[in-house]
C-alpha cells in the first residue's frame, strides 16, 4: 500500500527521517506510476494528515483478502467494521468511498506483480531485520507492559504483530483487531507508541460506559488535535476524550503505573 502511495506523491516518508533514509525511499519512486487507485487515498477531511483515513480503512481492507489478494474474502464483515468505527466520521465512509475501494484488490495485485516493488520489497526486508536487533531491549518492555494489561485489564488479545513500515509517516499509528490477533502499524518503531495503540482497545469499551460523565463535561483537552472531534458531535467528543485518556494512560503504564480501576481512572481525568 505505502510503495503504491509513494508512485502517487506520498511525501510523508521524510518527516523525522535521516539523509540517508530519505534518499533511499526516493530511489524506490519509479518513473512508471502506479495504479491511479491509490491516488484516491488523498483527501482534504484531515489537514494534519491527508490520508486518514483512507490509508487505514486500506490497511483493514488488506486482513480481508484471499491469500492471493485477487478479491475480498468476507466484505460484508470489513464493511460493517469500517461503518461501525467510531473515529471515522460519517461523510468520509459515504458510498464514494465504497465505489473507490471496489478497485482495491486488482490495485494491490498489480502493485504486487511489479518488478518494482519487488525490488523495494528485497531492501525492506533487510531494513525490518536491522530493527529487531535494534530494538530487542524495546520489544521486551513492551512484552512486560501488554502482558500486564492483558491480565489486569480483561483484553481479549493473545497475539501482537507489530508491522513497521519503512515509507508511512512516522507521527501514522493505526491498530487491526483480527480475532485475538492486535496489528499495530506504523511507520517508525516505539515503545509508547505501540502501547498507547493497544491502550485504546482497552479504553473504547469504558469510555462508552461513561459516555454520560464525559458529555456533562463538554470539555476540550489538552494538545487533542480538532480533528479528533469529527463533526463535533457526541461521537466526536467521546473519540477525543478517548484520545486523551490513552495519552495519559500510555505515559503511567510505561512507568510500571497500571490503575487497579479504569472507569475511576477515566472520571478522574
Amino acid at each position: 500500500i505505502y510503495f503504491a502511495l509513494l508512485q502517487c506523491g506520498y511525501d510523508f516518508f521524510s518527516i523525522e527521517r535521516s539523509r540517508e533514509h530519505i534518499n533511499q525511499i526516493q530511489g524506490f519512486a519509479v518513473a512508471e506510476s502506479g495504479p491511479a487507485f491509490f491516488s484516491g487515498v488523498r483527501q482534504n477531511t484531515c489537514e494534519v494528515y491527508p490520508y486518514w483515513p483512507r490509508a487505514a480503512i486500506l490497511e483493514t481492507a488488506s486482513l480481508h483478502l484471499l491469500p492471493e489478494c485477487s478479491q475480498f474474502r468476507d466484505y460484508d464483515t470489513f464493511r460493517e467494521g469500517i461503518m461501525a468505527a467510531d473515529n471515522i466520521a460519517d461523510y468520509e465512509r459515504g458510498q464514494k468511498l465504497w465505489d473507490w475501494i471496489a478497485n482495491f484488490p486488482s490495485a494491490l495485485s498489480e502493485v504486487l506483480a511489479s518488478e518494482a516493488f519487488h525490488r523495494y520489497l528485497e531492501w525492506e526486508n533487510r531494513w525490518i531485520a536491522a530493527q529487531n536487533i535494534r530494538y530487542e531491549a524495546e520489544l521486551q518492555l513492551i512484552r512486560s507492559c501488554l502482558n500486564m494489561c492483558v491480565s489486569q485489564y480483561g483484553s481479549p488479545v493473545r497475539n501482537i504483530q507489530i508491522i513497521i513500515n519503512p515509507i508511512k509517516c512516522v507521527y501514522s499509528a493505526d491498530y487491526h483487531l483480527d480475532g485475538d490477533l492486535f496489528i499495530f502499524c506504523s511507520g517508525a518503531f516505539s515503545a509508547d507508541s505501540v502501547v498507547h495503540e493497544f491502550l485504546h482497545h482497552v479504553v473504547h469499551p469504558v469510555v462508552l460506559k461513561i459516555a454520560d460523565f464525559v458529555l456533562a463535561t463538554k470539555r476540550t483537552y489538552p494538545d487533542i488535535d480538532e480533528s479528533y472531534y469529527l463533526s463535533g458531535d457526541k461521537a466526536g467528543q467521546l473519540n477525543a476524550f478517548e484520545e486523551y485518556s490513552v495519552r495519559m494512560l500510555t505515559k503511567d503504564v510505561i512507568n510500571g503505573d497500571y490503575p487497579d480501576s479504569l472507569v475511576s481512572y477515566l472520571k478522574g481525568l
